[in-house]
């Protein structure tokens, strides 16, 4: 059940699944414009294996409609928060997106805190975001114009429900939520230059990257940087920029590969 947490000063909604005595803890950290229902197709599998906790961002979802103060360190600080909350031992962070850079700033920041990460699509690793879906998709004029733009993550786009598009509508529409998801979209740039001088303080982290090879949001083939090459990098066919909702099996099993979960 999603409970609301004040974490950092935030109203952060947040849920938890599985039994927590003996199971790896997993932090899970959706995307721009996103919320938790990212990881749906994951959450029941995946939730019998680790003790799972999933959130909304700061001006995402049913959390709270405003912008840690610092950019992306304040997101960083929150998540950091979430993490204080969530487990009294160190936590894998399994994040998509935007998700995925806060998470990496997290782990510069907390980096004892932090067993390892599962970085879905991840911004912030020296490929930038498609400025102009994000653009596009701040300025749709209706639900029908954010489903098309939506659909561009997608190697199908037809996943795209009418719900979903209503949902993301209705958030950028919103008065102040809108504000602050474009607060959010404004820092989506600067993201690869901020983070390069976190990267090499990881190296010695264990890091995961999975990435849709037909992902039009974060090109897929660019290499990662030479910071992280120890990192290892699982590639999901016929899968765009949401690999966990259009390929969930190849997905979770890469995740549980990089946990060390049985399969």
């Amino acid at each position: 059940m999603t409970r609301t947490e004040v974490v950092e000063g935030i109203a952060t909604a947040m849920r938890h699944c599985g039994a927590a005595a003996g199971n790896p803890p997993v932090l899970g950290v959706h995307g721009f414009a996103a919320d938790m229902s990212v990881w749906m197709l994951l959450e029941p599998a995946l939730g019998t294996q680790v003790s799972l906790t999933l959130i909304d961002l700061p001006a995402h979802g049913a959390s709270a409609a405003m912008v840690p103060e610092g950019g992306l360190s304040g997101f960083a600080a929150h998540l950091a928060g979430v993490m204080d909350i969530s487990s009294p031992s160190s936590v894998w962070i399994l994040a998509h997106s935007f998700g995925a850079a806060v998470a990496l700033r997290a782990a510069a920041l907390r980096r004892a805190q932090v067993a390892g990460l599962i970085l879905i699509a991840p911004a912030g690793l020296g490929t930038p975001v498609n400025p102009d879906f994000v653009a596009e998709l701040c300025a749709a004029p209706d639900a029908r114009v954010t489903r098309t733009i939506l659909g561009q993550m997608l190697a199908r786009p037809t996943l795209v429900t009418p719900a979903m598009a209503e949902g993301v509508f209705a958030q950028v529409q919103d008065p102040r939520r809108g504000a602050a998801l474009r607060q959010v979209a404004d820092m989506l740039p600067g993201l690869d230059a901020a983070l390069a001088p976190d990267l090499p303080h990881l190296a010695d982290l264990p890091i995961h990257v999975i990435r849709g090879a037909l992902d039009p949001i974060i090109a897929p083939d660019n290499p990662l940087p030479a910071s992280l090459a120890m990192a290892k990098l699982h590639m999901i066919e016929n899968a765009g920029h949401l690999p966990q909702l259009e390929a969930p099996r190849p997905t979770l099993a890469a995740i549980r590969a990089a946990i060390g979960l049985p399969q």
